[in-house]
Protein backbone atom coordinates (compact mmCIF):
# COMPACT_ATOMS: atom_id res chain seq x y z
CA UNK A 1 0.00 0.00 0.00
CA UNK A 2 1.10 3.55 -0.74
CA UNK A 3 0.65 6.40 1.72
CA UNK A 4 0.70 10.19 1.45
CA UNK A 5 1.40 12.08 4.66
CA UNK A 6 -0.01 15.60 4.39
CA UNK A 7 1.50 18.15 6.75
CA UNK A 8 0.36 21.68 7.56
CA UNK A 9 3.06 23.53 9.45
CA UNK A 10 4.54 26.86 10.44
CA UNK A 11 7.19 25.76 12.93
CA UNK A 12 8.95 22.73 14.46
CA UNK A 13 11.07 21.90 11.42
CA UNK A 14 13.18 19.60 13.64
CA UNK A 15 10.13 17.39 14.24
CA UNK A 16 9.57 17.15 10.48
CA UNK A 17 13.22 16.27 9.91
CA UNK A 18 12.94 13.38 12.35
CA UNK A 19 9.66 12.21 10.84
CA UNK A 20 11.10 12.16 7.31
CA UNK A 21 14.08 10.16 8.49
CA UNK A 22 11.97 7.69 10.47
CA UNK A 23 9.31 7.07 7.80
CA UNK A 24 11.54 7.26 4.71
CA UNK A 25 10.18 4.53 2.43
CA UNK A 26 9.34 3.95 -1.24
CA UNK A 27 5.68 3.54 -0.24
CA UNK A 28 5.40 6.81 1.71
CA UNK A 29 5.52 10.33 0.27
CA UNK A 30 5.28 13.63 2.14
CA UNK A 31 3.39 16.78 1.18
CA UNK A 32 4.09 20.00 3.09
CA UNK A 33 1.94 23.10 3.16
CA UNK A 34 3.87 25.78 5.01
CA UNK A 35 1.91 28.69 6.43
CA UNK A 36 2.81 31.74 4.34
CA UNK A 37 3.17 33.78 7.52
CA UNK A 38 6.03 31.55 8.72
CA UNK A 39 8.83 33.67 7.26
CA UNK A 40 11.60 31.93 9.21
CA UNK A 41 10.62 28.35 8.29
CA UNK A 42 13.53 26.79 6.39
CA UNK A 43 12.11 24.17 4.06
CA UNK A 44 15.50 23.65 2.39
CA UNK A 45 16.66 21.48 5.31
CA UNK A 46 13.91 18.96 4.49
CA UNK A 47 14.71 18.43 0.83
CA UNK A 48 17.63 15.99 1.04
CA UNK A 49 16.69 13.88 4.06
CA UNK A 50 14.70 11.14 2.31
CA UNK A 51 16.43 8.56 0.12
CA UNK A 52 13.30 6.61 -0.82
CA UNK A 53 10.31 8.87 -0.16
CA UNK A 54 9.43 11.85 -2.31
CA UNK A 55 8.94 15.17 -0.54
CA UNK A 56 6.67 17.80 -2.11
CA UNK A 57 5.99 21.41 -1.13
CA UNK A 58 2.57 22.63 -2.24
CA UNK A 59 1.70 26.33 -2.71
CA UNK A 60 1.70 28.31 0.53
CA UNK A 61 -1.28 30.23 1.86
CA UNK A 62 -1.89 32.30 4.98
CA UNK A 63 -3.60 30.04 7.51
CA UNK A 64 -5.72 31.64 10.23
CA UNK A 65 -7.25 29.81 13.16
CA UNK A 66 -11.00 29.31 12.83
CA UNK A 67 -11.17 30.53 9.24
CA UNK A 68 -11.92 28.84 5.92
CA UNK A 69 -8.18 28.96 5.16
CA UNK A 70 -7.80 25.76 7.21
CA UNK A 71 -10.12 23.93 4.83
CA UNK A 72 -8.36 25.53 1.86
CA UNK A 73 -5.07 24.10 3.12
CA UNK A 74 -6.54 20.60 3.29
CA UNK A 75 -7.92 20.90 -0.23
CA UNK A 76 -4.60 22.10 -1.62
CA UNK A 77 -2.81 19.15 -0.03
CA UNK A 78 -5.36 16.61 -1.26
CA UNK A 79 -5.54 18.09 -4.76
CA UNK A 80 -1.79 17.74 -5.15
CA UNK A 81 -1.50 14.28 -3.59
CA UNK A 82 -4.45 12.66 -5.33
CA UNK A 83 -2.75 13.24 -8.68
CA UNK A 84 -0.32 10.47 -7.75
CA UNK A 85 -3.00 8.14 -6.35
CA UNK A 86 -2.25 6.69 -2.92
CA UNK A 87 -4.13 4.09 -0.90
CA UNK A 88 -4.26 6.38 2.15
CA UNK A 89 -3.92 10.08 2.91
CA UNK A 90 -2.96 11.14 6.43
CA UNK A 91 -3.36 14.72 7.63
CA UNK A 92 -1.08 15.78 10.48
CA UNK A 93 0.45 19.02 11.71
CA UNK A 94 4.09 19.94 12.05
CA UNK A 95 3.87 19.45 15.82
CA UNK A 96 2.75 15.78 15.65
CA UNK A 97 4.96 12.77 16.41
CA UNK A 98 4.16 9.16 15.41
CA UNK A 99 3.60 6.53 18.08
CA UNK A 100 4.01 3.67 15.62
CA UNK A 101 7.20 2.55 13.93
CA UNK A 102 7.10 2.55 10.15
CA UNK A 103 6.44 -1.20 10.02
CA UNK A 104 3.70 -0.95 12.67
CA UNK A 105 2.16 1.85 10.61
CA UNK A 106 2.15 -0.29 7.46
CA UNK A 107 0.77 -3.33 9.31
CA UNK A 108 -2.08 -1.36 10.87
CA UNK A 109 -3.39 -0.11 7.54
CA UNK A 110 -2.96 -3.50 5.88
CA UNK A 111 -5.13 -4.97 8.62
CA UNK A 112 -7.72 -2.20 8.28
CA UNK A 113 -7.59 -1.65 4.54
CA UNK A 114 -10.58 0.25 3.17
CA UNK A 115 -11.60 1.80 6.48
CA UNK A 116 -11.87 5.55 7.02
CA UNK A 117 -10.47 7.15 10.16
CA UNK A 118 -12.46 10.31 10.82
CA UNK A 119 -13.35 11.14 14.42
CA UNK A 120 -16.93 11.98 15.41
CA UNK A 121 -18.07 13.45 18.68
CA UNK A 122 -21.36 12.22 20.21
CA UNK A 123 -24.50 13.81 18.80
CA UNK A 124 -25.27 15.78 21.98
CA UNK A 125 -21.77 17.31 21.87
CA UNK A 126 -21.96 17.98 18.14
CA UNK A 127 -25.27 19.80 18.42
CA UNK A 128 -23.78 22.24 20.94
CA UNK A 129 -20.62 22.78 18.89
CA UNK A 130 -22.10 22.89 15.40
CA UNK A 131 -25.27 24.92 15.17
CA UNK A 132 -23.97 28.44 15.77
CA UNK A 133 -20.86 27.76 13.69
CA UNK A 134 -22.85 27.09 10.53
CA UNK A 135 -26.14 28.86 11.25
CA UNK A 136 -24.70 32.38 10.85
CA UNK A 137 -22.21 34.12 8.56
CA UNK A 138 -18.87 34.89 10.20
CA UNK A 139 -16.70 37.73 8.90
CA UNK A 140 -13.10 38.75 9.64
CA UNK A 141 -12.26 35.33 11.12
CA UNK A 142 -8.61 35.90 10.17
CA UNK A 143 -8.43 38.52 12.91
CA UNK A 144 -9.51 36.32 15.83
CA UNK A 145 -5.94 35.72 17.00
CA UNK A 146 -4.45 38.94 15.67
CA UNK A 147 -1.85 40.13 18.22
CA UNK A 148 -2.29 43.80 17.43
CA UNK A 149 -5.28 45.15 19.37
CA UNK A 150 -5.54 48.08 16.96
CA UNK A 151 -6.14 45.65 14.08
CA UNK A 152 -8.12 43.08 16.04
CA UNK A 153 -10.68 45.12 18.01
CA UNK A 154 -12.48 46.90 15.14
CA UNK A 155 -12.92 43.62 13.28
CA UNK A 156 -14.06 41.85 16.43
CA UNK A 157 -16.66 44.56 16.97
CA UNK A 158 -17.94 44.25 13.41
CA UNK A 159 -18.04 40.47 13.56
CA UNK A 160 -19.99 40.48 16.84
CA UNK A 161 -22.34 43.21 15.61
CA UNK A 162 -23.05 41.27 12.43
CA UNK A 163 -23.75 38.10 14.44
CA UNK A 164 -26.23 39.93 16.70
CA UNK A 165 -27.94 41.40 13.65
CA UNK A 166 -28.31 37.95 12.08
CA UNK A 167 -29.83 36.59 15.28
CA UNK A 168 -32.35 39.44 15.33
CA UNK A 169 -33.20 38.72 11.70
CA UNK A 170 -33.40 34.98 12.46
CA UNK A 171 -30.87 34.04 9.81
CA UNK A 172 -30.40 30.29 9.51
CA UNK A 173 -27.99 28.87 6.94
CA UNK A 174 -28.52 25.27 8.08
CA UNK A 175 -32.10 25.00 6.77
CA UNK A 176 -32.70 21.65 8.40
CA UNK A 177 -29.39 20.09 7.33
CA UNK A 178 -27.60 17.84 9.80
CA UNK A 179 -23.98 18.81 10.41
CA UNK A 180 -21.40 16.72 12.22
CA UNK A 181 -18.42 17.56 14.43
CA UNK A 182 -15.06 16.04 15.35
CA UNK A 183 -11.29 16.28 15.01
CA UNK A 184 -9.97 17.78 11.77
CA UNK A 185 -7.07 15.29 11.48
CA UNK A 186 -7.76 12.24 9.35
CA UNK A 187 -6.58 9.03 7.67
CA UNK A 188 -8.70 8.40 4.59
CA UNK A 189 -8.83 6.20 1.50
CA UNK A 190 -8.23 7.27 -2.08
CA UNK A 191 -11.91 6.86 -2.97
CA UNK A 192 -13.07 9.11 -0.15
CA UNK A 193 -10.35 11.67 -0.93
CA UNK A 194 -11.69 11.89 -4.48
CA UNK A 195 -15.22 12.24 -3.11
CA UNK A 196 -14.07 15.21 -0.99
CA UNK A 197 -12.55 16.89 -4.05
CA UNK A 198 -15.68 16.22 -6.12
CA UNK A 199 -17.81 17.95 -3.47
CA UNK A 200 -15.62 21.03 -3.12
CA UNK A 201 -18.32 23.42 -4.50
CA UNK A 202 -20.77 22.18 -1.83
CA UNK A 203 -18.14 22.65 0.89
CA UNK A 204 -17.38 26.21 -0.24
CA UNK A 205 -21.09 27.07 -0.34
CA UNK A 206 -21.83 25.80 3.18
CA UNK A 207 -18.60 26.45 5.06
CA UNK A 208 -16.80 29.44 3.59
CA UNK A 209 -18.18 31.95 6.10
CA UNK A 210 -18.38 29.70 9.16
CA UNK A 211 -16.40 29.39 12.39
CA UNK A 212 -13.89 26.54 12.85
CA UNK A 213 -15.45 24.61 9.96
CA UNK A 214 -12.38 22.39 9.58
CA UNK A 215 -13.96 20.37 12.42
CA UNK A 216 -17.26 20.09 10.57
CA UNK A 217 -16.92 19.71 6.82
CA UNK A 218 -15.20 16.31 6.62
CA UNK A 219 -17.48 14.71 9.21
CA UNK A 220 -20.55 16.10 7.46
CA UNK A 221 -19.40 14.91 4.05
CA UNK A 222 -18.57 11.44 5.31
CA UNK A 223 -21.79 11.12 7.32
CA UNK A 224 -23.86 11.79 4.18
CA UNK A 225 -21.80 9.53 1.91
CA UNK A 226 -21.61 5.78 1.14
CA UNK A 227 -18.24 5.75 2.95
CA UNK A 228 -19.70 6.34 6.41
CA UNK A 229 -20.39 2.65 7.01
CA UNK A 230 -16.64 2.03 6.71
CA UNK A 231 -15.65 4.61 9.31
CA UNK A 232 -13.58 3.07 12.11
CA UNK A 233 -15.15 4.67 15.15
CA UNK A 234 -17.31 7.26 16.83
CA UNK A 235 -15.98 7.96 20.30
CA UNK A 236 -17.75 8.92 23.48
CA UNK A 237 -16.73 12.28 24.92
CA UNK A 238 -14.98 10.64 27.89
CA UNK A 239 -12.68 8.73 25.52
CA UNK A 240 -11.79 11.55 23.15
CA UNK A 241 -8.25 11.62 24.55
CA UNK A 242 -7.80 8.13 23.09
CA UNK A 243 -8.50 8.93 19.48
CA UNK A 244 -7.30 6.18 17.21
CA UNK A 245 -5.76 8.58 14.74
CA UNK A 246 -4.45 11.28 17.12
CA UNK A 247 -3.75 11.27 20.84
CA UNK A 248 -4.63 14.76 22.03
CA UNK A 249 -4.97 15.83 25.65
CA UNK A 250 -7.70 18.44 26.07
CA UNK A 251 -7.83 18.06 29.85
CA UNK A 252 -4.56 19.91 30.55
CA UNK A 253 -4.58 22.41 27.68
CA UNK A 254 -6.25 23.61 24.47
CA UNK A 255 -4.66 21.24 23.59
CA UNK A 256 -1.87 20.37 26.02
CA UNK A 257 1.75 20.59 24.83
CA UNK A 258 3.64 17.51 26.01
CA UNK A 259 6.91 17.90 27.93
CA UNK A 260 9.91 15.77 28.92
CA UNK A 261 8.23 14.68 32.16
CA UNK A 262 5.47 13.03 30.08
CA UNK A 263 7.84 10.58 28.37
CA UNK A 264 6.85 7.44 30.32
CA UNK A 265 3.16 8.24 29.88
CA UNK A 266 3.59 8.65 26.13
CA UNK A 267 5.51 5.46 25.40
CA UNK A 268 2.74 3.44 27.06
CA UNK A 269 -0.02 4.78 24.80
CA UNK A 270 -1.45 1.90 22.76
CA UNK A 271 -4.42 3.34 20.90
CA UNK A 272 -3.14 6.11 18.61
CA UNK A 273 -1.08 6.49 15.45
CA UNK A 274 0.19 10.00 16.24
CA UNK A 275 0.38 12.21 19.30
CA UNK A 276 0.06 15.98 19.37
CA UNK A 277 1.30 18.45 20.22
CA UNK A 278 4.96 19.33 20.82
CA UNK A 279 7.07 22.48 20.69
CA UNK A 280 10.69 21.76 19.80
CA UNK A 281 11.92 25.23 20.76
CA UNK A 282 10.50 24.94 24.26
CA UNK A 283 11.35 21.29 24.90
CA UNK A 284 13.67 19.55 22.45
CA UNK A 285 14.43 16.76 24.89
CA UNK A 286 11.02 15.10 24.73
CA UNK A 287 11.03 15.20 20.92
CA UNK A 288 14.50 13.67 20.64
CA UNK A 289 13.75 10.99 23.24
CA UNK A 290 10.57 9.90 21.48
CA UNK A 291 12.21 9.60 18.09
CA UNK A 292 15.13 7.69 19.65
CA UNK A 293 12.59 5.35 21.28
CA UNK A 294 10.87 4.77 17.93
CA UNK A 295 14.17 4.06 16.16
CA UNK A 296 15.17 1.50 18.79
CA UNK A 297 11.73 -0.09 18.69
CA UNK A 298 11.78 -0.29 14.90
Amino acid sequence: MRHAILITTHDNVEISKNLLSLYDDKNIDFYFLIDKKAKSYNEEVLKDICKKSSVYFVPKINIYWGSFSQIQAEYILLENAVKKSYDYYHLISGCDIPLYTKNEFFDFFEQNKGKEFVEYSPKEIAEKKVQDRVKYYYVFMESVREKSAIKRKPKTFLREFFLKLQKLLKIDRTKGKEFQYGSNWFDITDDFAKYILKNKPWVIKHFKKTCCADELFLQTLLFNSPFYSNNYYCLNEKNRILQRNRYTDWTRGQPYTFKKEDYNEIINIKESLFIRKFNYKNDAEIVNKLFDWLRKKG
